[in-house]
């Protein structure tokens, strides 16, 4: 006959549990505690050091880059604290994401040599951001995900990735592509800023000029830029199976300054379908351009009957 526990000894378990699970939200509430105040003292520190004048002159590896954190959020995932392990993976990646962001460039981003820095930035930027989210599945791979979670947290359901052998809680993937949707809105306000597309000439077509193109290369020199982003982010997130081309470019095409439909003429021909609202905009432009040329010089020969 199977053995049943007496009530004395179901008291004591009861206790033992409450005890564990109390020591486990302690435990688990220090880590993330510590990992949060490390993750705040690095990012104080990494604005000091951009604020000096003199550390352009001796760089320095940044301890963002450093994999310590690896125990703690490993430790935070077996407890079951998968939450509060995605925030503070979170919060370190952001920081080294933002360390390529304002990364020294190796030339002057004036000119053609806008190019060289926008491959320097794309390049570091996506992959980075590639290696941290492949770092964040491989957080919460487990054999025994998705059973018996609650709804509410990151292995409430899992998806099996590649020939079945990787299980990959559905929360996590969906956390990881909001994350990468910030990180990319980051991205596009620095490559749009004075220190990228901002420093080039960039300007609409007036509908009164006779010229179809302008004079200086600020069309071609923004597209040879954007080319690239699209290339290194391509390269880099098509290949972990997390295309997010598409939103790159919806976010970096407000920062054309109403130029995306000539830029998109002068880029490479594999990204027609990420520009082909742009070119809608270039369309009406022209149409524009047509139409007025042909009210302006009516509007001359008035004055002078």
């Amino acid at each position: 006959p199977p053995k049943k526990l007496h009530k004395k000894q179901q008291a004591i378990l009861q206790r033992t549990n409450i005890q564990l699970d109390a020591l486990i939200d302690r435990m688990s509430k220090r880590l993330s505690e510590n990992l949060r105040r490390k993750n705040e003292a690095l990012k104080a520190s990494a604005k000091r050091e951009r604020s000096d004048p003199l550390s352009a002159l001796a760089p320095l590896a940044s301890p963002v880059c450093l994999n310590d954190d690896a125990v703690a959020l490993n430790l935070l995932v077996k407890l079951g604290k998968n939450q509060e392990a995605a925030t503070a993976y979170a919060a370190r990646r952001s920081l080294l994401l933002s360390e390529c962001l304002y990364e020294r460039p190796i030339s002057s981003p004036v000119g053609m040599d806008a190019v060289i820095y926008a491959a320097q930035l794309s390049s570091s930027f996506f992959s980075s951001l590639a290696l941290a989210v492949d770092g964040f599945l491989d957080l919460f791979i487990d054999a025994d995900t998705g059973k018996g979670a609650d709804d509410d947290t990151l292995n409430s359901r899992s998806i099996f990735m590649g020939n079945g052998e990787k299980r990959i809680p559905s929360g996590a993937l969906s956390a990881v592509v909001l994350w990468c949707d910030s990180e990319l809105a980051k991205f596009a306000n620095v490559f749009g800023s004075s220190r990228l597309l901002g420093s080039l000439s960039l300007s609409p077509f007036n509908l009164c000029r006779q010229e179809d193109k302008p004079e200086d290369k600020s069309f071609e020199v923004a597209a040879k830029c954007v080319d690239q982003a699209f290339l290194f982010a391509a390269e880099n997130l098509d290949s972990i199976g997390l295309p997010l081309t598409p939103k790159l470019a919806e976010l970096i095409r407000p920062r054309l300054k109403g130029c995306e439909g000539d830029i998109a003429g002068y880029l490479d021909p594999r990204w027609k379908a990420l520009t082909f609202e742009w070119n809608l905009g270039n369309d009406r432009r022209s149409s524009g351009r047509v139409a007025a040329r042909r009210v302006i010089p009516a509007a001359v020969d008035d004055r002078r009957v």
